[in-house]
């Protein structure tokens, strides 16, 4: 389990939520992201993420759904407890940046981190 904060910023609860938000359809995956507003430059992201996962676990089995229901290339991904970037380069896919993690959780707190900085800036991370 990770360790205890007093209160956990405004933005990660509906960061966490966005898995399931995007189910419904009614709004863009950027558009989620934006209103989420999440602080990529806070150094404790993914443990802040992580400890909000672990209070709602089904958040994580959304989030692996979402990862396994994307088609675009390129793209972070996330399977189980590994966490990477895949692309097709010459017709190829090919997976990089790639990390595995201890849990799931763990998995998916990195997967979130690194969604979020590509959907908001495409800028590839991990």
């Amino acid at each position: 389990m990770h360790e205890k904060r007093a209160c956990a910023p405004r933005w990660a609860e509906p960061l966490c939520r966005i898995a399931l938000m995007y189910q419904t359809g009614d709004l863009s995956i950027r558009e989620l992201f934006q209103r989420a507003a999440p602080d990529l430059e806070d150094p404790d992201f993914v443990r802040i993420v992580a400890r909000q996962l672990d209070s709602e676990p089904d958040l994580v089995v959304a989030w692996q759904q979402y990862s396994f229901d994307k088609r675009g290339t390129p793209s972070p991904y996330f399977k189980g407890t590994e966490v990477g970037f895949v692309d097709v380069i010459g017709g190829q896919v090919q997976s990089r940046r790639v990390g595995r993690f201890a849990t799931p959780v763990d998995a998916c707190s990195a997967f979130i981190f690194r969604e979020a900085s590509w959907v908001l800036h495409r800028r590839e991370v991990g």
